[in-house]
């Protein structure tokens, strides 16, 4: 950086204040130096050396910080991270890393959510900046919609965690729909969302079972029995429809073949059960074959 020129109209006060931080710098005294540039910002916020001590404070905390990320030292990150953007709140490289440093830990295996709620905090930021025109400073081209992405996946994994299933299923959806051809996004996004509502299935199979047989199997059925019956299906049409997206999907992505397996299973199982009179299953290859088609075609 260099440093400005002299300042023709400053206070003595003013110029006494950079110079304590000019004295610190030159001394080698990167300590004394922060303290002396923080002091001068809070001091004169649009003094005549505002602009360039705050530079200075961003640049020499990123060696700090490139040093937590690196090292995985998040909490460490987190505190570095937030006292730069304290001093320029719109410093999307800052936001971006320590975002993707926490999403990290919430995709890990085992996942770990200790961070989460400042990552989340940090990817609404992000989101807020990428759609006002913010873009990452030093790259020749930014990738918008996969930056998107992959921040809106960290707040559907939030809700995730939280329990709160409808609000993770929109979420991933729309993480999706951002970068639908993106792998690394669109396969653990359809995977949760086939899960949730799995399992919103399988709550819907545990009331209508938890109902009378007899009532089950009458002839006419109850209003209790219709209702039941109406939510189960319904669940059930949300299982067929994101696993047999996932399957085509994974198999035009190569992605595991256990794992493409175990949804197909689940899936013909769900699909016997929510329509038993196709025994050979061809309703069910029809979907397939629209999803393979729209896959190839997205």
């Amino acid at each position: 950086m260099v440093a400005p020129a002299e300042a023709q109209d400053v206070s003595p006060e003013e110029a006494t204040a950079y110079a304590g931080w000019q004295a610190a710098s030159q001394g080698g005294d990167a300590a004394k130096a922060m303290e002396a540039a923080q002091a001068y910002l809070k001091q004169y916020p649009t003094g005549q050396y505002a602009d360039y001590l705050k530079k200075w404070v961003t640049q020499s905390q990123m060696a700090p910080l490139d040093a937590a990320i690196k090292e995985k030292r998040t909490a460490d990150m987190l505190t570095i991270g937030n006292a730069i953007l304290a001093g320029d709140p719109e410093n999307l490289n800052v936001v971006y890393a320590m975002a993707a440093q926490v999403r990290a830990e919430m995709l890990a295996r085992p996942p770990v959510f200790t961070n989460a709620a400042a990552g989340v905090e940090l990817a609404k930021k992000g989101i807020a900046l990428v759609e006002s025109g913010k873009t990452l400073a030093g790259l020749a081209a930014f990738d918008k919609d996969a930056t998107l992405a992959w921040m809106t996946q960290m707040l559907a994994l939030q809700e995730q965690k939280a329990g709160n299933g409808e609000e993770a299923i929109k979420l991933f959806e729309k993480s999706t729909s951002y970068a639908p051809k993106d792998k690394v996004i669109a396969a653990p996004n359809m995977f949760a969302v086939f899960n949730l509502h799995y399992a919103g299935y399988a709550e819907a199979a545990k009331a209508f079972n938890a109902l009378p047989e007899a009532e089950r199997g009458a002839a006419e059925p109850t209003p209790a029995v219709k209702a039941a019956r109406e939510t189960l299906n319904a669940e059930a049409d949300h299982v067929i429809e994101v696993a047999a997206r996932f399957v085509a999907f994974g198999r035009a992505n190569g992605l595991p073949v256990a794992t493409i397996d175990r949804v197909n299973q689940t899936l013909e199982a769900v699909y016997k059960v929510r329509f038993p009179e196709d025994a050979a299953l061809g309703g069910l290859q029809k979907i397939l074959q629209d999803k393979a088609a729209a896959t190839s075609g997205d």
